[in-house]
C-alpha cells in the first residue's frame, strides 16, 4: 500500500457573506498559480496529523480562491487498488501556509477499482 498524503500549501475554507453585489463578486473563484510539482515542505507536525495509509494517489489539483478570502481545491484522486475502496477525511491532510495542518471537516468516497475520481 502506498502512502496518500495530499497536502495542501493553503486549507479549503469558506466564508459566507450575505450582502449584496459586492458579496457575490467576493465569491467569484478563480484559479491560482499552479504550484511545483516538487515542494518539500518540513513543518513540525505539533498534532501528529499523518493521512491513512491506503491505494489512493493524488493526480491532479488545482487551487482556487476569491476575493474575501475563500479557499478551494479541485482533487483528481486515483484508487490504485484493483478492487473497491472508501476514501475518508482521515486520507486527506491539509497543510496550511503556516505550517499547520488540519483534515478536511467532511469526505466519503467510493472508488471501484482502478477508478479515478475529481472531487472538490
Amino acid at each position: 500500500m502506498k502512502e496518500l498524503y495530499l497536502s495542501l500549501a493553503l486549507l479549503l475554507t469558506l466564508q459566507t457573506n450575505s450582502f449584496g453585489e459586492e458579496s457575490y463578486s467576493n465569491t467569484i473563484l478563480t484559479i491560482d498559480e499552479p504550484t511545483p510539482n516538487i515542494i518539500n515542505l518540513k513543518f513540525p507536525n505539533d498534532n501528529n496529523i499523518e493521512p491513512k495509509i491506503s491505494d489512493f494517489q493524488l493526480t491532479s489539483l488545482i487551487l482556487m480562491s476569491s476575493l474575501s478570502g475563500e479557499r478551494w481545491a479541485t482533487l483528481t484522486i486515483k484508487n490504485n487498488a484493483s478492487h473497491q475502496r472508501l476514501l475518508d477525511k482521515e486520507h486527506i491532510v491539509a497543510v496550511f501556509a503556516n505550517g499547520e495542518t488540519r483534515n478536511p471537516t467532511q469526505a466519503k468516497y467510493q472508488f471501484n477499482g482502478k477508478e479515478e475520481i475529481t472531487i472538490i
